[in-house]
Formats: structure tokens, C-alpha cells, sequence
């Protein structure tokens, strides 16, 4: 019989190096009061939806912090695993895209001429991220076939997620504290999209800025 997972991506809640947009990598920003917050309300709205079997998370210290409450709440532990660490921004990590322009103009405009296999200089290139992130994936499809698994990652995993199913356009929105749901096949090789970028538990006060931007990689 063919079985469904469900794969909820929770993009971690908000920093102060969000709101400076600064590349934060790997970066051990904690979150700000508003992340904190988020979570908190994250936490709730995760005790009320479909039953979850396990909860994955990155090892960084946003990611930490977003989901201690919900690991709290829904009573499981909690797997931290590097491999969904966000993209590793090397030497640009902590600076603004306008500071990159200014301060290493030739690499940058060929990271974002072909941002997948152009390497960031002692950092990774979206292929690499890619790379760990699916096998990560992979691991835990293996380990939870038929349940529903919660990953507290970043925006960059989970834009490769999201690209490995057919399912990223550019544009699509990954907010912080915000919840993206895949319905994956038995064998996990197809997904279908149930919820992206879903920020309907935030109140309003929370929720990511009208016209902002809502999905930043690399943060």
C-alpha cells in the first residue's frame, strides 16, 4: 500500500541580522525578542495540526532556539543535524548584498550570474548545499516512511528541498517561523505541495512586513 509522509519545513525565526539583511551562513546568531516570539506562537499552532513523528533540526544556534519550544510542546526530542545548516557564505558571511557589491564586485556578480555552481569563496556553491542537504533528507525519508516529520532548518534548504520536488519558482515565500508542507510518495521521490510559506499562526504584529521580501537565502 502506498503511504504518504508529511515533511514540515520550518524556516527558522527572525534575527537582527535578518533585519540588517546580512548573509548569516553559519553564522551563530541567536534569535531577536521578535524570533523568540515566533516561536512561541510556532509551538502552539504545531500542537494542533497532524500528529508529529519526529523532529529534525540544524545545529545552529536560530534554529536551536525556534524549535526548543516546540520540542517542548509536542513532548519528542530533537535530532540536530549539520547537514541542514544554511549555505556556508564563506569570507561574505555577516556582510549586506550592497556591501558584497562594493567590497568583492567580480566574484559576486558571478555568484549571481550562476549561483548554483558558482562557489563562494571559502564557502559552498547551491550545489553543494544541495548535495548535503538531500542526502540529510534522504536519511530521514528512510527512517519515517508514513509519518510526519518537522525540520527546523533555513531558507536555503529549504529552497533546495522545494527544487528537488519541482516545486521551488522563484519568489516563493519562506518567512521566518513560517511552515512549508510536503505530502511525499512511498518511495520519496515526488511531493506534493499542501502549505508553503504558511504564516497564518503569527498575528499580524509578526508576521513578515507587507512588500518585503519574503524569502531570503542565506539568512
Amino acid at each position: 500500500m502506498s503511504m504518504s509522509t508529511l515533511l514540515t519545513l520550518v524556516r527558522h525565526g527572525h534575527t537582527e541580522w535578518n533585519a540588517l539583511g546580512r548573509y548569516q551562513g553559519h553564522a551563530p546568531i541567536p534569535l531577536s525578542e521578535r524570533g523568540h516570539s515566533q516561536a512561541r506562537h510556532l509551538a502552539a499552532a504545531l500542537t494542533q495540526g497532524e500528529k508529529v513523528t519526529a523532529i529534525y533540526s540544524s545545529d545552529l544556534p536560530r534554529c536551536r532556539q525556534t524549535v526548543a519550544p516546540i520540542a517542548d510542546a509536542l513532548g519528542l526530542p530533537v535530532f540536530y543535524d549539520p547537514r541542514f545548516r544554511e549555505m556556508d557564505y564563506g569570507h561574505w558571511q555577516g556582510l549586506t548584498r550592497a556591501e558584497l557589491a562594493a567590497l568583492d564586485a567580480d566574484r559576486y556578480e558571478a555568484y549571481r550570474a550562476d549561483p548554483f555552481n558558482a562557489p563562494i569563496p571559502g564557502g559552498e556553491s547551491q550545489r553543494m548545499l544541495a548535495v548535503r542537504v538531500l542526502a540529510g533528507l534522504a536519511d530521514i525519508l528512510a527512517a519515517y516512511r508514513g509519518g510526519h516529520v518537522l525540520l527546523i532548518t533555513h531558507g536555503g534548504p529549504i529552497r533546495e528541498i522545494l527544487r528537488y520536488y519541482g516545486r521551488w519558482e522563484g519568489g516563493l515565500p519562506a518567512g521566518n517561523a513560517s511552515r512549508t508542507v510536503l505530502a511525499l510518495t512511498d518511495d520519496g521521490r515526488t511531493a506534493a505541495l499542501v502549505a508553503c510559506g504558511d504564516v497564518s499562526h503569527l498575528p499580524p504584529r509578526l508576521q513578515p512586513e507587507a512588500g518585503g521580501t519574503a524569502f531570503i537565502a542565506g539568512q
